[in-house]
């Protein structure tokens, strides 16, 4: 709401959601008015109207319409000077779940003109996208409510729904993803690029699962030098090889009902591989150089970075293994693929840091935000994380400008500035932003693809000819 008053110059703000039971609407927060001062009321005025409907309203001036006067006249009447009115409907599952009302500075008089008209377009063209935001994050809200909550406190973990940071289409599925693989004990593998946070996702089915109480065992199998995969996955007797002064547990021992991680998977020798390969055919194993033969309980989930299907055609993993490993797979999307995202993750590495080092710092300035959504981002969430650290550490100020964040993203292409970027412009981008990742979510089904983000398959493949998008670049 800050942003919509900075950015776009809205005067007053209102955020209202559907009280199903009470037939009611709830007012969640407010921007330059008191929240307990605006009252909207279900199935009347322009809010209520809204979030019965779930189509937006423009009123150009609420002094001359009735409707809109409602939730103004539980003020305390009209404001002296007039304002204008954009209220676009929350959706959830299909269903609208509230109203968004924005009210502007307006001008007494004619506003009918083209130009009125256009204006009036665009700005409820960014609305309607800031409402989309809004109703993905509370459907990850949601999603995160249902959850089974943790054993107790002292085990609650950093790695839970509520730090998996993004509301994006695409970590949307992600959540959902974990969700169904949580209830089970199947075997998952995490794929993703380098610093995506296939650790976190690897937590979280365990923390969700009925194994929670259980350890978690984490392995970095690209650490470990070939001479001790075997020793340290499946433990050793003493004597079995020089330096083997006493029996070790190995971690498959220590996970024991609980979950194993295996982190870079693929990069395991194959002489490891066949043996962990009979331990998820039969849960057996014994310990190097033993002769006891014990079972296994245990929860496996490993990741990789690597093309697996390329490493099994070149011979360096065994095919057998990997379709026992690739059961239920959840593929991580790169940070430049879920850049919506990007605010809410700074945000909250900032707070993180700020904490961490003892700073005074309250936030990011828009420019040093929009150096952030224009770079690339190679090392994904860990890159971000490492720079959002350098900034609160170099900050000489309670303020992160764009001139304590590294030059190598400062010289990455830049984003449109405040003075030459138009509203217009702003509107096209993140449009054609959402409708990109939504196709890249449903490889290239454009139905699939309006569901997700609240439209008609019309309306996208309207808009994808207009920005140039070719969804069959997105079918596999």
């Amino acid at each position: 709401m800050q942003v919509l008053d900075r950015r776009l110059g809205a005067r007053l703000v209102a955020l209202c959601l559907c009280d199903a039971e009470a037939r009611a609407l709830e007012v969640m927060a407010t921007h330059g008015v008191p929240l307990h001062t605006f009252r909207p009321q279900s199935g009347r005025g322009v809010a209520g109207r809204v979030a019965e409907t779930g189509r937006p309203i423009v009123v150009p001036n609420v002094r001359y319409d009735a409707m809109a006067m409602t939730e103004l006249a539980e003020m305390g009447g009209p404001p002296s000077d007039a304002h204008s009115l954009v209220c676009v409907p929350l959706s959830m599952a299909g269903r609208a779940a509230g109203a968004l009302s924005v009210y502007f500075s307006a001008v007494d008089g004619d506003d009918s003109s083209d130009e009125d008209r256009e204006a009036r377009s665009a700005l409820l063209g960014v609305l309607e996208v800031v409402a989309s935001l809004m109703s993905q994050a509370l459907r990850a809200a949601s999603l995160e409510s249902l959850a089974p909550p943790p054993a107790d406190a002292e085990r609650q973990s950093q790695f839970e729904y509520a730090n998996m940071i993004g509301a994006s289409v695409a970590m949307r599925q992600v959540y959902e993803q974990v969700g169904q693989v949580a209830r089970t004990n199947a075997t998952a593998l995490i794929r993703g690029e380098s610093g995506t946070g296939k650790d976190l996702v690897a937590q979280a089915i365990h923390t969700n699962s009925q194994r929670a109480r259980q350890p978690f065992v984490s392995v970095n199998c690209a650490a470990l030098p070939d001479t001790l995969f075997e020793s340290e996955l499946f433990g050793h007797e003493r004597g079995a090889f020089t330096g083997a002064h006493a029996r070790k547990k190995g971690r498959f021992e220590l996970a024991q009902g609980g979950t194993l991680f295996l982190d870079e998977v693929g990069e395991l020798p194959l002489t490891t591989q066949a043996k962990l390969l009979r331990v998820l055919q039969t849960r057996e194993f014994e310990r190097l150089g033993g002769v006891e033969t014990l079972h296994s309980d245990v929860r496996l989930i490993v990741a990789t970075n690597r093309d697996m299907e390329r490493a099994v055609a070149s011979g360096t993993f065994r095919e057998d293994l990997y379709y026992r490993l690739n059961v239920f797979t959840i593929t991580l999307p790169p940070l430049r693929e879920r850049r919506a995202d990007i605010p809410a993750l700074a945000d909250y590495f900032l707070g993180k840091y700020a904490t961490e080092h003892r700073r005074r710092i309250s936030r990011l300035s828009s420019g040093a935000l929009e150096v952030l959504a224009a770079y690339s981002w190679p090392g994904n969430v860990r890159e971000l994380s490492n720079v959002i650290e350098r900034a609160v550490v170099v900050c000489d100020g309670f303020v992160v400008h764009d001139r304590h964040l590294p030059e190598t993203l400062r010289a990455s292409e830049p984003q449109p500035s405040d003075e030459t970027q138009t509203l217009g412009d702003a509107v096209a981008r993140l449009e054609k932003q959402m409708i990109e990742e939504a196709l890249r979510r449903a490889k290239g089904n454009a139905a699939r693809a309006a569901r997700e983000l609240g439209t008609t398959e019309r309306i996208v493949r309207y808009k994808a000819q207009k920005y140039g998008i070719s969804s069959s670049r997105f079918r596999e």
